[in-house]
């Protein structure tokens, strides 16, 4: 055992040794002379005031650094006062022989079962000597008389010396036991110590922020992540609400309710967190079921990440990206308005000359007049598309619109091997810009009849989810997009067709985002492209 509990035992023996010496100095006068025969007071006084003063002198200095050879001494030290005692109250006939079991108890849990038996055979002799001298050996000078009870005492002696040794054996045998269980438990109390303070460690140096809620959504631990994250403490925040602390932006019912559903599964969400000294921080919440070591459900665990770098590094690609679209814009329509320029130049230096017949003077200004609508064309378009119109939400019947868009280009001289697929029924209402929606319609389907020349099937479907969102694809059966040019196909002034300004899908891309929706591109080189708008849904 270690020293510290040594010193523990030492002291809880000084203790029963001075409580048992003062309790003997006590009684010992008073007691009949029946129970202590031959007594000799002077010897017992004198080995009781020892026992008392040695258990006094343990409890004032201690064992100080050697606690094993002190249990040694006061273990030998009790076998000899305690002889004394015997010897001093009738030897083999006295009262006070089973001190030498206490005191042989107190060496097994002192000492190993080694000096338990090595006590209990000090005990044994010292006994059997103290008998044999008064019963056998010509010591009566020393002792009184023991008349006709030497047999008995024999008999006592051997009965008693086996006790000591049986109790050494058994007493011994039960304090390795607790010995070993002691150092067990330590030792497990320590592995379980080191696992929390490993789990404290991993808990507090991990960084991600880890919040851990009960079942009534009240909050239970706080990292020093989570700290940094939300400008709080952890002393200011356990036991406090979620909603205190995060607000409403996670509905944690509707989490709780996913999680039942799917104990592994774990939900993200992102909301924007306020801090106590005013600033707001973006965080994404993942949440996953908290349980107990048996699988019982304890609560919720969230992890928290703050999304403010990853926010930074967003827009800074969304600036880079603008830079570069910019740029490649600049360049597309110095090209568009290049070659109109040219015309315009060249006829106009031959209208200036004398050379030009009539005829050609006519042809050269058909030429200025319709390179001059290209222009203005071109101008126009670019100034709708960078100076939109604001919005004005209407409910449209979206299956209307598309049927009107889809007439219009029946009506327009499509390519004769053109088939269109109607994939939607009416009614299907939905709010948005009625104008600016058309607009999106026909661009797309137009885009689509172009990249199908030699005539394709058409296909346009339109599907609602009430309350949620509406979804409008066109798909052709054209030649489609390479690869290379999907990330371009919204970017102003981008075309792949001869003649084409580009400007289409951009005005698409740039409504469809003001409604709040997206739009999609899938394309197959060889079999076709498909476009997908989707729209939220809008209360007004």
């Amino acid at each position: 055992m270690k020293a510290l509990n040594v010193n523990a035992l030492l002291r809880g023996f000084a203790w029963a040794r001075l409580g048992l010496a003062g309790l003997l100095l006590a009684v010992g006068p008073v007691m009949p002379s029946g129970f202590v025969p031959g007594q000799d007071p002077v010897v017992l006084t004198l080995a009781l005031l020892i026992a008392a003063v040695s258990s006094g002198v343990l409890l004032l200095f201690g064992p100080g650094g050697r606690p094993r050879p002190v249990a040694w001494l006061f273990g030998l030290l009790d076998i000899v006062l305690i002889t004394a005692i015997v010897a001093a109250t009738g030897g083999g006939r006295s009262i006070f022989a089973f001190l030498y079991v206490l005191s042989v108890t107190g060496a097994c849990m002192l000492l190993s079962r080694t000096g338990g038996l090595a006590m209990a055979g000090v005990a044994s002799v010292l006994y059997a000597g103290v008998v044999l001298g008064r019963t056998v050996l010509p010591t009566s000078v020393f002792f009184e008389s023991p008349g006709e009870t030497s047999a008995l005492e024999l008999l006592t002696m051997f009965l008693n010396a086996g006790t000591f040794l049986i109790v050494a054996i058994v007493a011994g045998g039960l304090a390795e036991q607790f010995r070993a269980t002691s150092q067990e438990l330590e030792t497990q109390r320590k592995d379980l110590r080191d696992l929390q303070a490993y789990k404290d460690l991993v808990f507090q140096s991990v960084g991600t922020g880890l919040i851990a809620l009960d079942r009534d959504h009240r909050i239970t631990a706080f990292n020093g992540a989570a700290e940094e994250i939300t400008g709080r403490s952890a002393n200011e925040t356990i036991g406090r609400p979620w909603r205190a602390i995060f607000g409403d932006g996670v509905p944690l019912p509707e989490v709780e309710a996913a999680i039942e559903a799917s104990p592994r599964a774990s939900t993200r969400h992102e909301t924007l967190l306020r801090r106590p000294d005013g600033t707001a921080v973006p965080v994404r919440l993942t949440f996953s079921a908290l349980r107990s070591g048996e699988g019982a459900r304890l609560g919720l665990i969230g992890a928290c990440d703050d999304l403010s770098a990853i926010r930074a590094m967003e827009a800074r690609m969304r600036q880079a990206d603008r830079l570069a679209t910019l740029g490649r814009m600049a360049a597309n329509i110095a090209h568009e308005i290049r070659n109109p320029l040219a015309s315009l130049t060249g006829a106009i230096e031959v209208l200036t000359g004398t050379a030009a017949a009539g005829e050609a003077r006519e042809r050269l200004s058909q030429i200025v007049v319709r390179e001059s609508e290209r222009l203005n064309q071109i101008i126009t378009n670019f100034l709708e598309y960078a100076r939109p119109a604001p919005l004005a939400f209407q409910a449209v019947n979206v299956a209307g619109a598309l049927e009107g868009v889809l007439l219009l280009l029946e009506h327009r001289g499509a390519a004769s091997g053109l088939k269109i697929v109607r994939a939607f029924s009416s009614p299907l209402v939905w709010r948005v810009d009625p104008e600016q929606f058309r607009q999106v319609l026909w661009n797309l389907c137009l885009n689509a009849v172009e990249a199908m020349p030699q005539g394709g099937e058409l296909s346009v479907g339109a599907t609602a989810v009430p309350g949620q969102k509406l979804e409008v694809w066109v798909t052709d059966s054209g030649h489609g997009i390479a690869p290379d040019d999907l990330t371009h196909v919204f970017e102003p002034f981008f075309s792949t067709k001869p003649g084409g300004t580009g400007l289409g899908l951009s005005l698409v891309h740039r409504i469809v985002q003001e409604h709040g929706g997206e739009v999609d591109v899938r394309s197959t080189p060889g079999l076709g492209t498909t476009f997908t708008v989707t729209l939220p849904a809008r209360d007004a």
